[in-house]
């Protein structure tokens, strides 16, 4: 956006003609004043014909509702105090004369009553904010600090109303007796939605979970294998060579229960575009390398040469994190801490903040 002034006696609409005609991909589009008032962005400047000068208010979007963080939110009390203050803030850096400050103030104070926000906790802010921004301006506030500078410290709280706020207190009273070169900075996060503790979708299945560190074992022998999977957990049992019939008879009922339901379901109304429109099949891929993947298995070289079978059905999948990197440390400390017998290697990747492993205790036990 761009602020312009012009003569008077300028045609505006020969200027954006111009303009438009640099470039065929140029559009400019403007707007005039009206009454003596231009909305520029966030801010509406006005011309004054009395003062002989431009005077600044802040503007508001017609669309604009004035819905804001509610009182009665269950959020700490530093998101309503800023909800307010950025308002009051915006009102002292856009608002010139202290006519149109006041009107400012009294429309904060319209959209908090509007949101249950207290008067006197509106007008406090406003007083509050108001002071520090005049003793700016009259440069009170630039005081000589003589000592060292503290040692900046940001610390996060659970949010439990009046708990936070005891428990800061108290920690604020041991860093200044203890630690007085520290000037620990508190933040609280929103708490979970109501949401987040019911499970809205339906749960899938763990042999088509992804991203995951599993564990199996043989039938016969007892021996053990930790891997990880970035696909489907069925796709990486097929490349170990598991049989391709050992989820076959549970997708077959998903899929017969499926196409019993589209029987009941009408045709949906499509356009004959949509209806006519022909699909190509994809090609067949080539399975040469997962006969490769197989062969070099630890998990397929045990079973040829035991003759030994895996228990393929009760795979358990132990930990899922979308974090490639983070499921790779979990398989190396799991495989460190349980020494599975057909695991080549003795970890995915170098445990530089664990060297020595974790004790079992705090892992998870693949076997149970």
């Amino acid at each position: 956006d761009t602020f312009v002034l012009i003569n008077p006696d300028a045609n505006v609409d020969n200027i954006s003609s111009i303009l438009n005609d640099l470039h065929p991909s140029i559009k400019f589009t403007h707007k005039v004043e009206s009454d003596d008032k231009l909305e520029f962005i966030d801010v509406q400047v006005i011309r004054s014909s009395e003062q002989q000068c431009i005077e600044t208010t802040v503007y508001r979007k017609p669309t604009f509702t004035g819905l804001i963080t509610n009182w009665n939110y269950y959020v700490p009390i530093q998101y309503k105090k800023a909800r307010i203050v950025s308002m009051v803030n915006r009102a002292l850096i856009i608002c010139s004369p202290y006519a149109l400050l006041g009107m400012e103030f009294n429309e904060i104070r319209r959209i908090g009553l509007k949101n249950d926000y207290p008067l006197s906790f509106i007008d406090n802010l406003n007083g509050i904010k108001l002071s520090q921004y005049r003793r700016k301006m009259n440069e009170e506030s630039k005081l000589t600090v003589i000592g060292c500078d503290k040692k900046k410290m940001y610390a996060e709280l659970p949010f439990i109303r009046s708990s936070t706020l005891e428990l800061k207190k108290k920690i604020m009273h041991l860093s200044d007796k203890l630690r007085p070169d520290l000037d620990i900075h508190f933040f609280t996060k929103l708490p979970p939605s109501a949401q987040a503790f019911f499970q809205t979708k339906d749960p899938i299945v763990k042999h088509l979970k992804s991203d995951v560190v599993y564990y199996i074992k043989c039938n016969d022998c007892g021996h053990s294998y930790i891997g990880k999977g970035d696909r489907q957990c069925i796709r990486r049992l097929y490349e170990h060579g598991a049989p391709k019939t050992i989820y076959q008879q549970q997708q077959c009922n998903h899929v017969s229960d499926d196409l019993n339901d589209n029987n009941n379901i009408i045709e949906l109304r499509r356009s004959l575009r949509v209806k006519n429109k022909t699909t190509t099949a994809a090609p067949t891929t080539n399975d040469d390398n997962n006969d490769n993947k197989t062969t070099k298995s630890s998990i397929t070289q045990h079973e040829k040469e035991t003759g030994h079978h895996m228990d393929w059905s009760n795979f358990r999948v132990i930990c899922q994190d979308h974090h490639y990197c983070r499921s790779l440390i979990k398989q190396s400390l799991l495989i460190n801490a349980d020494e599975p017998e057909l695991n080549k290697t003795t970890h995915s990747v170098r445990l530089l903040v664990f060297p020595d492993g974790l004790p079992r205790v705090l892992l998870a036990n693949p076997g149970h």
